[in-house]
């Protein structure tokens, strides 16, 4: 055990996960000394517990009895009511949030958080709900509780009393994805006959700037991501209400985005379908969020040096003489180059200031 007692739980963890490793997302689970063991019927169930228990002696691990279940049709593991409809919250945990007091440190809102974002796939719009709270604990922000804060920290306590039951992925079956973006957010939607799973993100004022289409693609990018145990294995179905992504294996590469994703897609099976933006009603909720706010204006500042630089053309004859031939004749200016307005030279390595 490297480093003492204090890596005990990730050393027992990967001891766990390499003599299970045969039998992990097969018919079993393990977290830490929490085995889950499950089957469709229950001639596989005794066939994996027999495996189990071989396992365990092998290893000379032992159980006790008074702390197992067998043969159960519910179960709750790791925060999740577990059973053959699907994966819902666990009943305490819900009631735990529903009792937990409005935060007045950064601490307790980052337990708040930490709690109800184990369970966003659970909350539709999660990431733009929680975008008051996120503010929060920004360096350099002052801890103050807003209306806004207050109204969020509220709303998500009744999102997660509301959520729904999430079905268990059938890998025989193909799953459905839908992306959207705006100007506030990205959101995707993970569904499989009907039940969907949420994903959604708010778009800080750098990436608001992007084009539409570069913003699909990052709404794409984003849900293969995070979904792609899911998908990497049968052929899956991308709808979008951005026409121009249907073609988006055929067309040029011209941003840094587009060539991000298709090199993500690239080992994937997958259809890319359109579906008007009226019909995609859940991908587009996702990335809008009602109390949130359009961009109105975007900032930036220049560099001192870039201002002294500029200024400093006005004191020099040449570099006076070099400004007025290039607005007059750009293109026969000898390798010189205006740039933002600083005077740049064409050298091996590229574009250089000139001073």
């Amino acid at each position: 055990m490297p480093f003492g007692l204090t890596n005990a739980p990730a050393t027992f963890q990967s001891v766990m996960n390499q003599i299970f490793e045969p039998l992990l997302r097969k018919g079993v689970l393990v977290f830490m000394d929490d085995i889950l063991v499950y089957a469709a019927t229950p001639e596989e169930h005794v066939a994996f517990l027999q495996q189990v228990f071989e396992i365990i002696q092998q290893h000379q691990f032992l159980i006790k009895l008074s702390k197992c279940s067998f043969a159960q049709q519910q179960i709750e593991y790791c925060g999740h009511c577990i059973s053959g409809q699907g994966v819902s919250t666990e009943p305490s945990k819900v009631a735990y949030v529903q009792n937990w007091p409005v935060p007045s440190t950064l601490k307790e809102l980052r337990g708040f958080l930490g709690l109800t974002g184990y369970y966003r796939k659970f909350i539709r719009h999660y990431g733009m709900i929680c975008r008051p709270l996120t503010a929060l604990l920004k360096k350099g922000t002052s801890f103050q509780w807003t209306p806004a804060a207050n109204e969020a920290f509220l709303l998500l306590k009744e999102a997660l009393t509301a959520a729904p039951v999430l079905a268990i992925p059938d890998f025989e079956k193909t799953f459905v994805l839908e992306t959207d973006a705006s100007d506030l957010g990205l959101g995707a939607v993970l569904m499989q006959d009907g039940h969907p799973t949420y994903l959604s993100k708010p778009l800080c004022p750098k990436y608001q700037a992007l084009s539409t289409y570069e913003k699909e693609c990052m709404a794409t990018l984003m849900a293969v991501e995070k979904w792609c145990p899911y998908l990497q294995n049968n052929e899956f179905i991308i709808r979008t209400d951005h026409k121009s992504l249907l073609y988006l294996t055929e067309q040029r590469v011209h941003t840094k985005l587009q060539y991000k994703t298709l090199l993500k897609l690239m080992d994937l099976r997958f259809k890319i379908v359109y579906k008007k933006g009226v019909t995609n009603a859940a991908a587009d909720a996702l990335s809008r969020c009602p109390g949130s706010h359009p961009l109105l204006a975007i900032s930036s500042c220049t560099p001192a040096w870039q201002e002294n630089l500029i200024q400093g053309y006005a004191d020099d004859p040449a570099a006076l003489q070099l400004l007025t031939e290039l607005a007059l004749q750009p293109v026969n200016s000898k390798g010189f180059l205006l740039i933002d307005g600083i005077l740049r030279f064409k050298a091996e390595c590229g574009w250089v200031i000139t001073l």
